[in-house]
């Protein structure tokens, strides 16, 4: 069984390369890595988005009209104080991008906006850990048993 190490990079269309650009590296702050070519000649650019990772955003592609299906739920971005989470909230709005209210989980807090090809954001900030039962669902789906801590396969359960 191989293990993954982590996440490079997350790949995203976009049909305004410039706006992207904007958003997060003027407005987010984060760094442009890279910018390239694809082999049909169009823009490949990597931002880096910290531990690590980045977004690859592929220009020219057309974005899926509303009512396509969509299966990305959001991305979420951590930061690590609680300074630099009132500032990335304060940094948004100012900027004029619609952000939710301040939402208080029982790990931290967070707030979710729309990056302007309309994927879903969230910034968090983790105060504290998530409560110890780290599987509470009271109603698993059934392969939970084979896939939490401890189990080997359903198999040696038959």
């Amino acid at each position: 069984m191989f293990k993954c190490t982590g996440i490079d990079h997350v790949a995203v269309n976009t049909n305004d390369m410039e706006a992207t650009l904007q958003f997060y590296c003027g407005i987010l702050g984060m760094k442009l890595a890279r910018t390239s070519r694809t082999g049909d000649g169009r823009r490949h650019y990597n931002i880096e988005i910290g531990g690590g990772n980045a977004f690859a955003f592929f220009d020219g592609a057309d974005n899926p009209s509303h009512t396509t299906d969509q299966h990305l739920n959001h991305f979420a971005l951590t930061v690590a104080t609680s300074e630099e989470f009132d500032e990335s909230y304060q940094r948004l709005q100012d900027h004029g991008v619609k952000v939710t209210e301040i939402i208080e989980r029982e790990y931290g807090k967070t707030f979710y906006f729309n990056d302007p090809n309309g994927i879903r954001l969230q910034i968090e900030l983790q105060t504290s850990g998530w409560r110890e039962d780290h599987f509470a669902d009271p109603d698993p789906v059934p392969s939970v048993r084979q896939f939490s801590a401890g189990a080997r396969t359903l198999s040696n359960d038959r």
